[in-house]
């Protein structure tokens, strides 16, 4: 059970830092966790006294290996798909941020670890970090929305051979197919990203919020039809019931390979 402390927050000179801190397990993100960075959130845009927040990871392993697969439940990727799922929830509220919310990749970023740094507004990536996106090696699918946010950011063949193939790429890599927008060494990635953030809280607040709010609106006004969007329904509830999916589980707990049998 995650302790207050899993996610720190901390305000300076106009810059919230919002930190995963579970070291010890390369900070895999539990319901709790992304439920709380939702609230901190919302609570810094209602008391308006930061105009950036940067994300990372505690330590210098992993900005976060991904979703706490102990926590993942029967019904998860039904609540993926009607948007009520802790990870939706809290990408909705880095989204919903009025200000620049900087992601600072310090380590590897895996499954939801990768997804919430794709949400931000600006990724920032160590030089000897991984990325990848392994839904595919664990026999579950991942959500409509967070896909879309590949296929906007990188487009879709490299969104297929991330999620497709699954091999994690490196840092350069991200860079090169735009999944990062700047790559730093360990000891410069902290000076750097700071340094951002100050240029960015002497821009103008309103014109800020004005164009991430457009932008983000642009980006999200892609929607199934209903036969499409019924199709998929029955495609999750076929996983989400397969043997496949269990296995996927008790393959990633027990540290071997999974065995898939395409049922």
């Amino acid at each position: 059970m995650p302790s207050p402390s899993d996610l720190l927050v901390e305000e300076k000179n106009l810059i919230g830092t919002i930190t995963f801190n579970r070291p010890d397990k390369r900070n895999l993100l539990t319901p709790t966790m992304l439920l709380k960075l939702a609230e901190e959130l919302k609570r810094l845009d209602d008391e308006g006294k930061v105009r950036c927040v940067i994300i990372r990871g505690a330590g210098d392993r992993a900005f976060s290996s991904g979703y706490d697969i102990a926590a993942i439940g029967n019904n998860d990727m039904m609540r993926d798909y009607e948007g009520d799922h802790p990870l939706i929830i809290a990408g909705n509220s880095i989204e919903n941020f009025p200000y620049p919310v900087i992601a600072m990749i310090n380590g590897h970023a895996f499954g939801a670890g990768l997804e919430l740094a794709v949400t931000c507004d600006y990724r920032v990536c160590v030089e000897d970090a991984r990325l990848g996106m392994p839904p595919a090696k664990l026999g579950v699918i991942y959500s409509y929305t967070g896909i879309r946010k590949f296929l906007n950011l990188i487009g879709i063949g490299y969104t297929k051979e991330m999620f497709l193939i699954g091999n994690p790429i490196d840092a350069n890599k991200g860079l090169t197919i735009g999944l990062v927008n700047a790559v730093k060494s360990s000891s410069g990635i902290e000076e750097y990203t700071y340094s951002l953030a100050d240029d960015i809280i002497s821009n103008a607040p309103l014109a800020m919020k004005t164009m991430k709010y457009t932008i983000n609106k642009w980006q999200s006004n892609q929607n199934l039809d209903p036969v499409d969007e019924e199709t998929l329904k029955q495609m999750i509830l076929q996983v989400q019931s397969s043997s496949d999916y269990k296995e996927g589980q008790r393959a990633f707990a027990e540290k071997r390979k999974p065995v898939f049998k395409g049922s």
